[in-house]
């Protein structure tokens, strides 16, 4: 069976399906550009100072640098709170006298128990010591990093799974398709495993940005190649020989 022998209505399905896939990679692709960058609009290549903010530093001065970095006040709140998570986060003089004072002006309004702000997190107070040095260690927590990685691996690996199976079926060459399959695979594993890895070295925080980017690509040439193939007659050059 290839694609291009379907009937029509099974045509138009997996057209639908391949269509959702690519709007759904490029939106993706543009809400990555706009949690790593300091723009809130349009299509952003990610500053990779906030990638590694997210992967390679505490989740507390990782989101100033990122996701709650408009509600920073100055950015030496951010050097302050790096200093004090570098000296080991103690529940010192220096957390009371500038940490607090930092949390209280730029933190509080919405991380507050008490807290009737719009948007504000009362589920996630900082108003203590203890409630703020879960959020020091540095990088994702385990806990948090099994959480969102095997969620992530399975959702994906659903929709690389999927893709690459429509792919078998084309009338392209087995080295392209054997290629494109790969990559996927391989780009997937690559990404998943450097967000473990940046724990340890902001380097895989370059492993994390590059093979992302590659399997938004690579499951983008996938999905579109399909549509090619399923509509229109593929040039000779480009098909398998064995047909």
């Amino acid at each position: 069976m290839r694609l291009n022998t379907l009937n029509f209505h099974s045509k138009l399905g997996l057209s639908g399906f391949l269509i959702s896939i690519i709007l759904g990679l490029f939106s993706a692709a543009t809400l990555i550009g706009l949690l790593y960058s300091s723009s809130d609009r349009g299509f952003n290549i990610p500053e990779m100072d906030k990638v590694k903010a997210k992967y390679s530093e505490s989740a507390l001065v990782g989101a100033m640098k990122t996701t709650m970095y408009q509600y920073v006040t100055v950015d030496d709140d951010i050097k302050v709170m790096e200093k004090w998570i570098q000296a080991g986060a103690l529940e010192n003089d220096y957390f009371k006298d500038e940490v607090m004072y930092i949390i209280e002006a730029d933190c509080q309004k919405c991380h507050s128990r008490s807290s009737t702000m719009t948007g504000a997190i009362p589920s996630i107070p900082f108003n203590s010591y203890a409630d703020i040095s879960v959020f020091t260690e540095k990088g994702y927590s385990w806990t948090a990093m099994a959480k969102t990685a095997h969620i992530h691996l399975f959702g994906i690996a659903l929709l690389v799974v999927s893709l690459t199976f429509i792919l078998s079926f084309s009338c392209y060459p087995g080295g392209i398709k054997s290629l494109l399959i790969s990559t996927a695979w391989l780009s997937l594993w690559i990404d998943m495993s450097s967000w473990w890895l940046a724990k340890f070295s902001t380097y895989f925080a370059y492993f994390i940005a590059i093979f992302g980017t590659i399997e938004i690509i690579t499951l983008g040439i996938i999905a579109f190649l399909c549509l090619i193939d399923l509509w229109f007659k593929v040039p000779d050059k480009l098909r398998d020989k064995k047909e």
